[in-house]
């Protein structure tokens, strides 16, 4: 559990992107998750750690259970500007 909860505190400090597989209480599968940005860490009254960010560039927030999250990882987001990008010519 230690290494999880340093993958998601880099992010949270970092500003990455965090994929894992979630589990929710009432269900037995893990799904696919992605938190865009990780902007809240903290406990709730029972002591859990709660995970909240965005789940998608619109802004729509989610929390999730540390404890409940698998195969944690964390991914540094890299924009490239592509109409700077020019064309190559290979000359025979």
């Amino acid at each position: 559990m230690i290494k999880d909860e340093k993958i998601v505190a880099t992010a949270f400090f970092m500003g990455y992107t965090l994929q894992f597989d979630y589990k929710k209480v009432e269900e037995d599968e893990y799904t696919p998750r992605t938190l865009i940005t990780v902007s809240d860490l903290k406990y709730n009254h029972d002591d859990e750690i709660l995970v909240g960010g965005c789940i998608n560039n619109d802004g729509d927030y989610r929390q999730f259970f540390l404890e409940n999250m698998t195969n944690i990882q964390c991914w540094q987001k890299i924009y490239v500007e592509i109409w700077k990008l020019k064309p190559v010519v290979l000359v025979a």
